[in-house]
């Protein structure tokens, strides 16, 4: 959690900003110092995305969300009158949006889908505090008549991340009952053996890591991604492609 800093005055604010269009040492000096001023808004705003399972790590959205900032220091205008949380905030947010529609699922869906869905989880959020209980599903309806469609969408895209019991996952399970694949050692490495022709040397080891077949303990996704310098999004949508040709190989 970044260390709350005092805000800035308006008036550094836009000598900060005729410093960062200087450039050089003294310009970026100055960027830096917008940016460590308004971390707070940052981690306000990663806090409305909910993170719990999905792919998507606080560190992942604050690093976008800092972007966002930074994007919009660089655009802003001062002489329009505004301050520039005021100004940046859209920015912020539109950057940790982004990154969160496109990674906190293992299975993407429609924009608009996951603004309905959001929306309809604050709203429960806000019926819970008022009514001290969880509400009914008439009372949801009242706030938002498209409720009953909005949860069928949220049943039907459920992540692959989603914990089931006390640490398996829902993607441990899929397929578990269809099949007998991975059934031996053998079955597996010769279904590794098709698959590692059509696929790059990092993403064959990312997966041999991941699940332990090269004999060594699984890794997880933090270590991987530390090991790769990627984000542990970006392992996980790696290890979900790659698990998906074994299966068409079978």
């Amino acid at each position: 959690m970044p260390t709350k800093v005092e805000r800035l005055s308006h008036v550094e604010e836009i000598e900060l900003i005729r410093l960062v269009r200087q450039g050089g040492t003294v310009g970026e000096y100055a960027a830096n110092r917008l940016v460590t001023h308004n971390t707070g808004l940052v981690h306000k705003l990663v806090h409305k995305f909910p993170i719990k399972n999905t792919t998507c790590s606080y560190d992942d959205l604050y690093q976008e969300g800092i972007m966002g900032l930074m994007h919009g220091i660089r655009k802003f205008d001062e002489t329009r009158g505004y301050r520039l949380s005021t100004y940046v905030y859209r920015w912020i947010q539109a950057y940790i949006r982004r990154y969160y529609l496109n990674h906190s699922r293992s299975v993407r869906v429609p924009v608009h889908v996951s603004d309905a869905q959001m929306t309809l989880n604050k709203q429960i959020e806000g019926l819970t505090a008022k009514l001290g209980r969880t509400p009914t599903m008439p009372e949801i309806i009242e706030v938002n008549a498209d409720a009953p469609r909005i949860i069928d969408d949220m049943k039907a895209n459920v992540s692959l991340n989603a914990t089931i019991g006390e640490s398996s996952e829902l993607e441990d399970l899929v397929g578990e009952d269809k099949t007998e694949e991975f059934q031996t050692v053998t079955d597996c490495h010769i279904l590794l053996d098709k698959l590692r022709p059509d696929v790059s040397p990092r993403d064959y080891n990312i997966l041999m890591l991941r699940f332990g077949l090269d004999g060594q303990p699984e890794h997880t996704l933090e270590e991987i991604a530390a090991k790769y310098e990627i984000t542990r999004a970006r392992v996980h949508q790696i290890q979900n492609n790659l698990v998906k040709k074994l299966r068409n190989l079978v």
